[in-house]
């Protein structure tokens, strides 16, 4: 039986999205405009958040992703009176609540006749693990309904499955008990500095997941993986790479291949054995990427309807 690795962006949230209709309040590519509302205080999630909400008022008619990218300008920040550590430890906790909501939202309105929910379901013996830049539990509630066992070395997960690994981060990542102690957290965060300690993770349930965390774990959009080497990332990288060295497909779903990402990517794709053939689902393959895989193997699966051909079927991989 062939494997299948799954590498997977944005584009599989944004696939969701636009199926089920969620993406009309919830655009997964302008999350600073969702009406979420702050687990301490009940107000806008982003009021609690002061110099988050100074940097998107400064630059409102800009691409959100692009105002995630002046949170990490330190000499911007400086220009209208902001810290950029703060933005950046600010922006950690809104992304971690607010995409807490959203995962909460898809796992509510999972539809089982999404194409990308039934190519999953009928490939699901032969998929041998997963790398997602994603902070959202999509792909986790695709996986809990089709009863797949994974796991992404938290402490407190059952440690069978195939890997499924994510680097930047997830919502429903927390600081393992007994590592940090600083009392109950809230929002706005007056004195609180916790960030970017390589200490063990807990896996949070989804009764769990709208609360302050000790510690949020998500690299900004823009942001070099700075938990790149922490010990929930690196070891969880090095079984994905040696598990993938036996694939004999890897598809990358809706990877859009920013400059920050592209080693983590180019790491995997030198990982896989020539004899691999690579599958972009992406209707607008990045120029850089296909230049990437030049000479090796690969097809495009470019329907904006998911994995499936010009007929409506999905697509079938030997």
């Amino acid at each position: 039986m062939s494997k299948i690795s799954l590498v997977v962006g944005n584009g599989l949230s944004m696939s969701f999205g636009a199926q089920s209709k969620i993406n009309h309040t919830f655009n997964s590519q302008e999350p600073l405009k969702w009406n979420v509302k702050c687990p301490s205080t009940g107000d806008l999630l982003i009021s609690s958040f002061p110099n988050l909400k100074k940097l998107f008022v400064e630059n409102e008619a800009k691409n959100h992703f692009d105002i995630f990218a002046l949170a990490l300008d330190k000499d911007y920040c400086r220009s209208i009176s902001l810290d950029s550590s703060q933005v950046i430890l600010e922006s950690r906790h809104f992304l971690t609540i607010a995409f807490s909501e959203y995962s909460l939202l898809q796992k509510n309105n999972l539809d089982l006749d999404w194409s990308w929910f039934k190519w999953i379901s009928s490939n699901k013996s032969r998929i041998n693990g997963a790398f997602s830049l994603n902070y959202d539990l999509l792909l986790e509630s695709v996986f809990d309904k089709l009863a797949m066992t994974y796991h992404s070395l938290q402490v407190n997960h059952d440690r069978k499955g195939i890997p499924l690994v994510k680097p930047h981060g997830s919502v429903d990542f927390e600081i393992a008990d007994g590592m940090i102690d600083i009392g109950k957290i809230q929002y706005p965060m007056t004195n609180l500095f916790i960030d970017e300690n390589d200490i063990p993770i807990k896996r949070l349930d989804s009764d769990n997941l709208l609360y302050p965390r000790t510690q949020a774990h998500c690299i900004i959009p823009n942001e070099a993986n700075k938990y790149k080497d922490y010990q929930w990332v690196k070891p969880a990288n090095n079984w994905f790479e040696s598990i993938i060295k036996t694939s004999n497909y890897c598809l990358f779903i809706g990877i859009s291949y920013f400059y920050c990402d592209r080693i983590e990517i180019d790491k995997i794709i030198d990982s896989l054995p020539l004899a691999c053939t690579i599958i972009i689902a992406n209707p607008s393959p990045p120029k850089e990427f296909l230049q990437k895989i030049k000479g090796r193997k690969y097809l495009v699966w470019d329907s904006l309807n998911g994995p499936i051909d010009e007929s409506g079927k999905l697509y079938n991989l030997k």
